[in-house]
């Protein structure tokens, strides 16, 4: 049964990543959607006791390798890769924070 509440948060996380990351990239050079998906997903993380459906949800829906693949492929653009990899350790570290606070 663990297995199928997993498999029932990723399937949910993933598309919904997916949407809110091309939506985000339609408007902005800058990845917005994946900062923001990351930053969500480690809101969600500290806010809830972790089972199963969480996980596979915040697994799916948040995103190492889409954000190193902005960070490669912007590397000429030190600014805005600096910008990207601060902003997505400080906002995704204190969204765990004040969900772990609140929860």
């Amino acid at each position: 049964m663990r297995v199928i509440y997993f498999i029932l948060g990723a399937g949910i996380g993933s598309p919904l990543r997916y949407l809110i990351d091309k939506f985000f990239r339609a408007k902005y050079k800058f990845p917005v959607g994946i900062l923001i998906v990351n930053t969500i997903g480690s809101f969600v993380l500290g806010l809830t006791q972790l089972n199963y459906f969480v996980m596979g949800f915040c697994g799916a829906f948040t995103t190492w390798s889409a954000f190193m693949l902005d960070v490669d492929q912007n590397l000429q653009n030190r600014k805005q890769v600096t910008l990207n990899i601060i902003l997505t350790f400080a906002l995704s570290i204190t969204a765990i924070a004040a969900g772990l606070a609140l929860n």
